[in-house]
């Protein structure tokens, strides 16, 4: 082949910034109630030492609805859900999220709330971020994320379509399949230091901030969430618990 620049593609590269869409009503007023807004910041891709430890770390923060059945497996003691659910009762949803991809991924919270709560909701993500900055996550967090991330792998790999389809994906990114006892060995050697090291270098790099819904005027711009991150943080921001 052609050793020119013509056959080669582009690499990404991370800039951050902000996206805002302020939807119009639909037919639905009662899907619309809420605004949802999300923070995240470039970690490593497919082929990053990052992957594994990212992946405990979006386990242990978990998160999901306001409105929860209950019972084993449904995240009730993860960190959002103990910190940003049970503490604000204002919290419609609250999340942690990953995209992979071969050069690059996003990692970030994600939270829904009625409009006029959004500046509070977006405060409650920043914090979570400088608490895994600032301190490690406690031995039991970690076991319990170890464990859940083994068990989903385990579950998910008991579907002969998605075994298919790992061994497809894995061929395709590595050229080999690793086999799931290898993935929960590396998934166990994760350390509270692996946690708190990727959090330290994803805010090094500007933050991506989005939100959406009929009603954004309360929510800050991208400037604002900057310095709450770099710790220019507002003295009375922090809400008071529901209970």
């Amino acid at each position: 082949t052609n050793n020119n620049d013509d056959s080669r593609t582009i690499p990404s590269v991370y800039t951050g910034g902000e996206y805002r869409l302020q939807s119009p009503p639909g037919l639905n007023p009662a899907k619309e109630e809420f605004t949802h807004v999300a923070i995240a910041f470039e970690v490593g891709g497919w082929h990053s030492s990052d992957l594994v430890p990212t992946c405990v770390l979006q386990t242990l923060l978990g998160g999901g609805s306001s409105f929860s059945a209950g019972g084993p497996g449904k995240g009730m003691y993860s960190r959002l859900y103990r910190e940003i659910l049970n503490k604000h009762h204002w919290t419609e949803s609250s999340e942690a999220f990953s995209s992979f991809h071969s050069e690059s991924g996003l990692w970030g919270i994600s939270g829904s709330c009625r409009p006029e709560k959004t500046r509070e909701m977006t405060f409650a993500l920043v914090e979570q971020f400088h608490k895994l900055k600032d301190d490690f996550v406690t031995d039991e967090e970690l076991d319990r994320a170890r464990n859940m991330l083994k068990c989903n792998v385990l579950t998910q790999l008991e579907s002969r379509l998605v075994l298919f389809e790992d061994i497809g994906r894995q061929i395709l990114t590595y050229g080999k399949r690793e086999d799931a006892a290898t993935m929960c060995a590396k998934i166990d050697a994760v350390s509270k230091e692996d946690i708190r090291q990727v959090v330290r270098k994803a805010i090094q790099q500007p933050p991506t901030f989005s939100t959406v819904g009929i009603d954004i005027k309360n929510v800050p711009k991208v400037e604002e969430v900057t310095q709450w991150l770099g710790g220019d943080l507002p003295k009375k921001q922090s809400t008071k618990s529901w209970f």
